[in-house]
């Protein structure tokens, strides 16, 4: 019995640990026009990874979730929006030690701006 008890807290313990690596995008185009190509970025110069988006029309809203397999970095997000050519980019968020802490972000594209919300899952 003991035993169980053992493993079933060193369970609960493990899977809070690997929890607390993710985060969580909501896109929301409110532009009025559709986005030609959205990118996503984080890491490092050395390695990252990039979440693509084509064709994004207007009212649309997607969703992805960013996991970490990074060692030991410290760095943002990059949110870059192609259009007609021209480019846009916001840097957002923070994490440290390669270490997402649940938060959710809701990325929502206007006409002129690019706001983002922060909200911490639970």
């Amino acid at each position: 019995m003991k035993q169980m008890l053992t493993l079933v807290i060193f369970l609960s313990l493990f899977s809070s640990c690997i929890k607390d690596k993710r985060t969580e995008l909501l896109i929301k185009n409110n532009s009025g026009f559709t986005i030609d190509t959205l990118r996503i970025t984080y890491g490092t110069e050395k390695i990252s990874k990039s979440y693509f988006r084509k064709s994004i029309n207007s009212g649309d809203t997607i969703s992805t979730v960013f996991d970490m397999n990074f060692k030991g970095i410290d760095g943002g997000y990059l949110l870059e929006i192609y259009q007609n050519k021209k480019k846009t980019g916001k840097y957002f968020g923070y994490y440290s030690n390669a270490t997402f802490k649940n938060y959710i972000y809701n990325l929502r594209i206007e006409k002129d701006t690019l706001l983002i919300e922060k909200s911490i899952e639970k």
